[in-house]
């Protein structure tokens, strides 16, 4: 089974509109609502792909049943957690264009109770579990050490069997590997408790960094700076350039041509949920980012946020095109 905390559920409005113009006054020609989160959408790239998930996050009594209902009809336990008053909304304007402008609700206050009962379902079921996902914001009341302290409690030892380099891919210790998609201050604070992968996208990796990612080789030198405190794999996620990932000194480039993008919004979601699926199959470095970015470019395909068709993902796997990148820009 693999865990998900993805704690700030929502519930997500796609607004579809001929041309955002600010200050005017819009009518929309389509509201479509269904529950959201990245958390979400990483579990139900899980279940997609086969693999048994849970996933644990806020609800609050009015959108419980809907979560329940439409989470199972997907393959995902929901473990939710009751906040009192309204989870948040988020919401994200298409227009005819393309271009997509999203708007997201910070989430609701919780309370200390509430916290620790959240963060102890993740740990009781991440013990039943070959791979952890941490992904999203937090709801305010939780602080930044918050993935840290999770991280950090679900490793356990990880000295090397033998003292043998065993490679990013086998469990080299007793705990749960986990992966993290987080940004900021979270981002930075998550890092030093050696996360075994994190997936920042670009932008995230450039508040990092402090400088700029402009190609590939900038992108491979932040990764494997972002590597230096011990996480085994650093993934950076390039939009429709695909995603360039750095453990233990490899460096691999991934990207598949899309034939038509109607909404990216939730790739880098489907990616992370395509790894942490190679990952509990024990699937190859390569064979889980070429798993990863096929399923973020299958989430492109289709206008719903964060879902995807598994034959889209079947049938772009093997164009992933998958090469080993040195650090100084060059493949081979």
């Amino acid at each position: 089974m693999i865990t998900v905390g993805g704690f700030n559920t929502s519930m997500d409005e796609l607004i579809e509109l001929d041309t955002l113009a600010l200050g005017e006054v819009h009518r929309a020609k389509s509201v479509t609502a269904y529950p959201g989160g990245k958390g979400l959408h990483v579990a139900t790239t899980v279940a997609a792909l086969g693999e048994p998930v849970a996933l644990v996050g806020l609800i609050d009594r009015a959108y419980r049943g809907t979560f329940e209902r439409w989470l199972s009809a997907r393959g995902v336990v929901f473990h939710g957690i009751e906040v009192d008053g309204a989870i948040r909304n988020c919401f994200a304007i298409r227009e005819r264009s393309g271009r997509i402008t999203e708007i997201l609700e910070p989430g609701p206050n919780v309370d200390p109770e509430l916290a620790e009962e959240m963060l102890l379902q993740v740990r009781e079921l991440a013990a039943a579990s070959k791979v952890a996902v941490l992904s999203g914001s937090l709801p305010r009341g939780l602080d930044v050490q918050t993935y840290a302290r999770l991280v950090a409690s679900l490793r356990g030892p990880t000295e090397d069997r033998d003292g043998a380099d065993l490679g990013p891919w086998h469990d080299t210790g007793s705990g749960v590997r986990c992966l993290v998609d987080a940004s900021d201050d979270l981002l930075r604070h998550t890092l030093p408790a050696r996360p075994f992968m994190v997936k920042p996208n670009r932008e995230e990796a450039e508040k990092w960094l402090g400088a700029p990612i402009e190609n590939l080789a900038a992108a491979a030198r932040a990764a494997e700076r972002m590597a230096e405190g011990g996480t085994a794999v650093v993934v950076v996620s390039l939009g429709d350039e695909g995603a360039l990932a750095y453990s233990r000194g490899e460096c691999l480039h991934a990207s598949v041509p899309i034939p038509e993008c109607r909404n990216p919004v939730g790739s880098g979601d489907a990616l992370v949920g395509g790894m942490a699926v190679g990952l509990a199959r024990d699937l190859s470095f390569d064979a889980t980012l070429r798993l990863g970015v096929a399923c973020g470019a299958a989430n492109a395909l289709t206008a719903e946020t964060g879902l995807f068709r598994r034959e889209d993902v079947e049938r772009l796997f093997p164009l992933v095109t998958v090469r080993r990148f040195t650090l100084t820009g060059s493949g081979d």
